[in-house]
């Protein structure tokens, strides 16, 4: 192979899967320091971005976790995944997904983010979060509810955890909301310099789009009264700001989120007629997808479908990825079901999964080589002392503790 150019290899190696290049890791030493440069892994992570979900896998996320090819999902079956919080009682949440790494959790005291294909994990740190004690009379009365996300930080080339607990006071006509962030570079949580200034309205993890985590979210803290807007915290600035809606959304019954062709996607539900407040038949769902972030105009409606014929209402659908060409967009219905929307045809058909899942959540997991900032080993365990890494108290003449600084209280222990 002396022969060959090193250029030549490069781009013959940034095409392979990451099953591929882990074996090629023993060819050689040259071989190991290449496919191990942080400059080769951005690099295939680019190409595999590129190609049409070439090296994807679905994971599924039910009692268990499990995966399956992506490319040929009637065929495959599904393969129950080996991860390091596996344990009989109870099933694993999955929190967020980015780049090939997901954040997963078992319990309080169980969290952390896994590479899937490379099999390296780290087990984050815990994040004691207590509500602010400056609010004069207006006592805080307990938690209300918590989310979280996991995205990454292109200027700082980090990935983060983000953690938004909302607690009530005792009047409950308002919230004290606590924004933290974890960075895997410095291994570490802060309470953000911008806790978030909306109300998050439905207890859901934060959707990944475009270097930034998305909620829906109202002004008001009585969310059932006052209109719902679209937030996005900007991992690099950590900033949150309102994100427009399209223009022509109309008035819909639901509202969620989801990603599409690493787009942000407005899933829309809609009622033709209402026989009142509690009981109300589904009638169309509308996918929108902003094709410029941030760009109001950019949102176009990539299709619409209408309640499915006989028996099979649906009550919930998501887009879940563009097919291998392109052309068909793979929805989950429910929970229980897939169904193929093609795009040119505005068709719909069923898609079988080989496995027998009564009820799911699945979202797609790309093939990466994406490392962990030496945060674990390929065994699957830390390599470090799984001690609490926190920012030492920075006060200022009143000796309160600055914004920057993470709150460490005992009697709250709230998890991911």
């Amino acid at each position: 192979m002396s022969d060959i150019p090193p250029e030549v290899i490069n781009d013959i190696l940034y095409r392979l899967p990451v099953k591929s290049l882990l074996r090629f890791r023993c060819v050689s030493k040259s071989f190991k320091a290449l496919i191990d440069s942080p400059k080769f892994i951005r690099a295939h992570l680019k190409q595999q971005a590129l190609k049409h979900n070439s090296d994807v896998k679905l994971i599924f996320k039910s009692h268990k976790l499990y995966s399956l090819d992506f490319s040929s999902i009637s065929s495959s079956q599904l393969e129950e995944l080996d991860h390091p919080l596996k344990h009989p009682y109870g099933p694993t949440q999955v929190l967020g997904s980015c780049h090939g790494l997901i954040l997963i959790s078992n319990n309080l005291s169980d969290n952390g983010v896994w590479n899937p294909s490379t099999k390296m994990f780290r087990k984050l740190p815990v994040c004691h979060v207590n509500p602010p004690q400056n609010h004069g009379p207006r006592q805080v009365a307990g938690l209300s509810q918590i989310c979280g996300g996991f995205g990454y930080d292109i200027s700082a080339n980090d990935y983060k955890v983000v953690k938004i607990a909302q607690f009530c006071h005792f009047s409950g006509s308002s919230l004290v909301i606590v924004t933290m962030v974890f960075s895997l570079k410095l291994g570490l949580w802060k309470k953000k310099v911008q806790d978030c200034p909306y109300w998050l309205v439905k207890e859901d993890n934060g959707t990944f789009a475009a270097g930034a985590l998305h909620w829906l979210a109202s002004t008001e803290s009585s969310s059932e009264w006052s209109p719902w807007v679209l937030i996005g915290l900007n991992l690099g600035s950590e900033r949150f700001k309102l994100v427009p809606y399209p223009e022509n959304l109309g008035k819909p019954l639901h509202l969620n989120l989801a990603v599409l062709g690493e787009c942000l996607c407005l899933i829309s539900g809609h009622v033709v007629v209402r026989t009142n407040e509690k009981n109300h038949v589904l009638d169309h769902v509308d996918i929108w997808v902003m094709k410029d972030y941030g760009v109001k105009e950019s949102w176009i409606k990539l299709f619409s479908v209408e309640q499915l014929d006989g028996r099979q209402h649906f009550s919930f659908l998501r887009p879940i990825a563009y097919s291998v060409t392109g052309k068909e967009v793979l929805l989950e219905m429910d929970n229980r079901k897939f169904l193929w929307y093609s795009l040119e045809k505005k068709s719909l058909k069923h898609s079988k999964i080989n496995g027998g899942l009564d009820f799911f959540e699945s979202f797609v997991n790309l093939g990466t080589l994406v490392p962990l900032y030496g945060g674990g080993n390929d065994g699957g365990e830390n390599e470090k002392d799984e001690k609490e890494k926190i920012e030492p108290e920075k006060k200022d003449g009143a000796g309160n503790i600055e914004d920057e600084d993470v709150l460490v209280i005992e009697e709250f222990k709230l998890e991911l």
